[in-house]
């Protein structure tokens, strides 16, 4: 059988925009290849099997890609002008300073090869590995077989994530951020409420730790979907999934809010989610690149925030803080 491979070239910066162009015009099934993951897994827990020693270097030298697979069909040519036309989108956005002055989304060069191969549809599951979620948990993909991967468990509890489109696998920093951050300043008993929450993972982690009551909002179908199948996949009880644009039309008070989204969403949301919030109540926020950080922090002062803490890995920082 054979079947289309439409890979774009992305920065790290580039693919959550990449990701959401492909999203708004369609596209629900990519793969993403961001050589970081592997990296940033090694550099910082040690050894794994994520990917062999001898590969590290090779794999520091590639520049992250998404690719879409398409059947050789009739409607092929119609999906590659549609990613086509996506990518235009998002470089005119870049231009246009959208993303922030100066970001770098990468070449965003597209390459259209025709391959061979009876299984394109889950080949992108090879890629998708297990990895350490918070200071307690793993995040793992259902098909992973978690006995290969003793040594990286420990005592740690295993929650199974499929992605779908969503994001937020564990492996990005943002969502490393966000879970570290989430133990640190959840307190037994307390009600959450996880923005833009993807996958469900901060969630279903949130549920784990003692959260009484966790709602996770999301604007997109996919998400939605991704999240109540995740949320029943790991027996999670206690929460509930909604779709909604950041906090429009939501009727909800809470203890602590997460919010894992891009730098330009979380100040927008920042200027209204203190009415989500109890007295004293925390907010986390991720996804913002440490160039940008600055802008967080003076919207948080405008609001009533004070600041609790700030953590970076890479190009990318979360940020808690609480209301005064």
């Amino acid at each position: 059988m054979k079947y289309y491979e439409i890979k774009i070239e992305v920065s790290e910066l580039g693919i959550e925009p990449m990701l959401a162009a492909l999203i708004c015009n369609g596209i629900d099934t990519a793969e993403v290849n961001d050589p970081a993951d592997a990296l940033f897994m090694t550099g910082q827990h040690g050894e794994t099997d994520y990917l062999a020693p001898e590969d590290f270097e090779r794999e520091r030298e590639k520049n992250p890609s998404i690719v879409v697979y398409a059947a050789d069909d009739e409607d092929a040519d119609n999906t590659v002008e549609t990613i086509k036309e996506a990518v235009q989108n998002v470089r005119e956005h870049t231009e246009s300073g959208v993303f922030g002055l100066g970001a770098d989304l990468g070449s965003l060069k597209v390459t259209v090869n025709i391959r061979n191969d009876e299984e394109w549809k889950d080949r992108w599951k090879e890629f998708l590995k297990p990895a350490r979620l918070g200071y307690s948990y793993i995040a793992a993909p259902p098909w992973v077989d978690m006995s290969e991967y003793e040594q990286d468990i420990e005592d740690r509890e295993v929650i199974r994530i499929n992605p779908g489109m969503a994001f937020g696998t564990g492996l990005h920093e943002t969502t490393s951020l966000s879970a570290d951050f989430l133990e640190t300043y959840i307190q037994e008993g307390d009600k959450v409420l996880d923005v833009g929450c993807g996958t469900g993972i901060l969630s279903i982690l949130a549920s784990k730790i003692g959260a009484s009551e966790v709602l996770g909002i999301d604007i997109d179908d996919e998400a939605v979907a991704a999240s109540i199948q995740n949320l029943e996949a790991n027996d999670v009880h206690n929460a509930i999934i909604k779709k909604a644009d950041l906090t429009s039309g939501v009727d909800f008070k809470a203890d602590l809010v997460v919010a894992n989204l891009l730098t330009n969403l979380v100040i927008r949301l920042t200027g209204n989610i203190r009415k989500h919030l109890n007295s004293g109540g925390r907010y986390i926020m991720s996804g913002i690149l440490t160039t940008q950080q600055d802008k967080v922090l003076e919207a948080l002062e405008e609001n009533g925030f004070e600041k609790l803490a700030i953590a970076e890995q890479g190009e990318w920082c979360a940020i808690a803080a609480e209301l005064r």
